[in-house]
């Protein structure tokens, strides 16, 4: 007597190659950064927006005091992290959204969120680089060394985290490439004049200036550069501005993060 016997197998599933994956992903943000070199009009502004913040402030009136070089310097920080990583991505990415480059990646071995964390490393990269290039020119045109060089930093690690999520999430919730630009337009309006509020004297307007995103970190390196006395001052509430501007940055950006992944599309709606 035979006894048939059922053998159930279990279906194969894929192998995910981890090595391949961490692999893909440094290569993902390299090619990236070639396509931003072939940018001609990225790459310029990237080179050669520290020099021409710089030839604005000796053509108007050239601070003096460590508080007006703090304040000029954030202002002017916030110009290149809105220029660079903001617009970049905000274009960027909804270029890729619309031409479908991101979904066709997607059958790669790296998911949604490290696709577009390759494209923001890179974006981050230039910027860090502009960032830099700034602060050297800068220095070497007559500006004092910062008074808290980790509160500078701070501010720019925490600015250039924030932008391009910022940039992300203006395309999550535009329909197509066409209209990004006027969609990420009164962000980026309402930074630039934010900057230039946090020492306002009528308390209540730089106290609204600081909620805007992007604003804490132009005021972390005001305060960094120029100390205490450049940025905002007071506070309605029983916290140190600095204090202030790390919970708002990192509150921004979570938000940012939460409200994109819950709203993107890999295509570009109707």
């Amino acid at each position: 007597m035979t006894r048939n016997t059922t053998r159930t197998t279990t279906p194969n599933r894929p192998r995910v190659d981890l090595r391949g994956r961490y692999s893909l992903m440094p290569a993902l943000t390299f090619a990236e950064l070639r396509m931003l070199g072939r940018r001609k009009v990225v790459l310029a502004v990237a080179l050669f927006l520290p020099m021409m913040l710089v030839g604005l402030s000796y053509l108007g009136q050239r601070p003096e005091t460590m508080e007006q070089w703090g304040a000029t310097l954030g202002v002017y920080f916030m110009y290149a992290l809105m220029m660079t990583p903001y617009m970049s991505t905000a274009t960027q990415l909804s270029s890729r959204r619309d031409t479908l480059v991101y979904k066709r990646l997607r059958t790669t071995e790296l998911d949604g969120a490290e696709l577009i964390a390759a494209s923001l490393l890179a974006v981050a990269a230039l910027g860090l680089v502009q960032m830099l290039l700034m602060l050297a020119v800068f220095l070497v045109a007559g500006a004092p060394a910062p008074d808290n060089l980790p509160l500078v930093l701070l501010g720019v690690f925490l600015g250039l985290l924030l932008a391009p999520i910022l940039g992300t999430f203006i395309v999550s919730v535009t329909r197509n490439h066409e209209r990004v630009m006027f969609t990420m337009m009164p962000l980026l309006i309402l930074a630039v004049i934010g900057a230039r509020l946090l020492d306002y004297p009528v308390e209540i307007i730089a106290w609204l200036a600081i909620l805007v995103p992007l604003v804490p970190a132009a005021d972390l390196i005001a305060k960094g550069w120029g100390g205490a006395g450049a940025g905002l001052q007071t506070l309605p509430v029983p916290v140190s501005p600095a204090v202030a501007d790390i919970v708002l940055l990192v509150g921004w950006t979570t938000l940012a993060i939460f409200v994109t992944t819950r709203t993107w599309r890999w295509e570009p709606r109707s």
